[in-house]
């Protein structure tokens, strides 16, 4: 190490000491034994974070979002740590003053006010090591607005909706304009205007800026499901069985029609996706991670019923509601969210369609880009199974045990398809971590029941 060159927190190499690092940085060796919860100054791990002070150690920010992703300014809060108390107002960018709590075991509690003034308290955590980034996400959107009479003769109930039309008679709705009316403070890309129903009621309209180039790719819709013809072409492309990609299609969309509808029944059919933060992080080089670990992130998101679990990979060392796998809308928020920051990354950082490929296999699936990869997705069923088959054929081998090669097995999911080994399919398909949500048995369960059927 050379003078000027330690950051912080600072990654420990080989050869170096506790008393050295401590020189360098300015601190004493108690003071980072305190900071890292070090009980033996001899000894101290390459690759090993060091935290230099006691804000990177027990440092604490808050963020606040709305139901859209979007900070929320101006929103008292207070929070409460080591018998203190720090009160004030979010930023535009919806964060709060960082406080340095005494030590790991500090409790942090965040608290803020409801609708008749209370205060009440929404997050209570530990400190711990590192400094922590709370993000909290409301249900509601932060609009600014009045309210007004609701006029005698409007009607108290909404009207029930038309059943969304079958995938055999649906036609791409006009895709939607750029929303009017004045930029939100929080977000510009989200806009407000108020407005009147049919029956006088006071409205605020609320609109959120889709990215053109995202709409450019919505326009390419066809519509059309899969053929049992285009079903047995494929399978016997690849040399299998069709109910084996019938499964693989099951197990990873439900089976149902590749595409849904922004509006609900009038709305423009867009293919189905799953937004994933990790392979966002990994595609940006984590620059976004910490301004918004909600749609950057090195870990992946979590299943809703782990809410409340602690886990050190989390930005705040815990799963809350924005660590966790949403619908297929919030799934498209965070993928506009993202693309306005890195278009490209955004795409490939979302599993696609009926057979969910992540857009970073585009090469594989034969796609000379990401955009003509999307452009397919967006087009209809039928160009989602071509690239699917593209995918199992040039699906790199793969060790089963990545831990260990000798011990593992190398594998391809042009085999696995081939073979039916279903923990082969679901190990290439979802990683390592496919028992987790057992993958192979809900594969092979389909297959039986698909080809029973047939």
């Amino acid at each position: 190490m050379t003078a000027g060159t330690v950051t912080d927190p600072y990654l420990v190499k080989s050869g170096d000491t506790l008393g050295a690092i401590a020189k360098q940085s300015g601190q004493s060796v108690q003071d980072l034994m305190r900071w890292n919860g070090i009980k033996d100054a001899n000894r101290i791990s390459v690759g090993q974070s060091l935290y230099l002070s006691e804000r990177s150690a027990f440092g604490v920010s808050v963020v606040f979002l709305d139901a859209l992703r979007s900070p929320i300014e101006n929103l008292p809060y207070k929070v409460r740590f080591d018998g203190k108390t720090v009160a004030g107002k979010t930023a535009t960018n919806g964060r709060v003053d960082t406080v340095v709590t005494k030590d790991a075991k500090s409790s942090v509690e965040v608290l803020v006010q409801d609708l008749r003034g209370d205060w009440i308290s929404i997050c209570k955590t530990a400190s711990d090591y590192g400094h922590k980034l709370l993000t909290l996400v409301s249900g509601a959107i932060v609009i600014k607005g009045t309210t007004e009479k609701h006029p005698p003769a409007a009607p108290t109930k909404p009207k029930e909706e038309q059943p969304a039309k079958s995938a055999k008679d649906a036609k791409q709705a006009p895709l939607p304009t750029k929303p009017t009316g004045a930029p939100t403070k929080n977000n510009p890309a989200v806009k407000t205007k108020k407005t009147k129903a049919k029956q006088g009621q006071s409205v605020i309209e609320v609109g959120v800026d889709i990215p053109q180039g995202l709409l450019d790719f919505f326009a390419n819709y066809k519509g059309g499901e899969i053929t049992e013809k285009e079903w047995k072409d494929t399978a016997a492309g690849i040399d299998c069985e069709p109910e084996v990609l019938k499964a693989i299609a099951e197990v990873e969309s439900g089976g149902r029609y590749a595409f849904w509808r922004l509006n609900k029944a009038d709305g423009e059919n867009i293919p189905a996706i799953l937004y994933e933060r990790h392979y966002f992080s990994k595609e940006t080089s984590g620059q976004h991670d910490k301004d918004h670990p909600d749609i950057s992130w090195p870990t992946g998101y979590r299943k809703k019923s782990q809410i409340g679990e602690k886990d050190k990979k989390m930005s705040d060392g815990k799963i809350d509601d924005d660590d966790v796998y949403g619908s297929y809308a919030s799934a498209y928020l965070r993928l506009i969210n993202a693309y306005r920051l890195d278009a490209a990354a955004a795409l490939k950082s979302c599993s696609w369609g009926k057979f969910q490929i992540m857009g970073a296999n585009y090469e594989l699936c034969g796609a000379p880009s990401i955009g003509v990869f999307v452009k397919k997705m967006c087009t209809s069923d039928a160009e989602q199974i071509g690239l699917l088959a593209g995918f199992i054929r040039k699906k790199p081998q793969a060790w089963k045990n990545p831990k260990n090669k000798k011990l593992g097995k190398e594998i391809s999911l042009h085999d696995a398809v081939k073979k039916k080994d279903w923990a082969l399919i679901a190990f290439n398909y979802n990683g390592p971590g496919y028992k987790t949500y057992d993958y192979d048995t809900k594969l092979k369960a389909a297959y039986e029941r698909l080809k029973k059927s047939a």
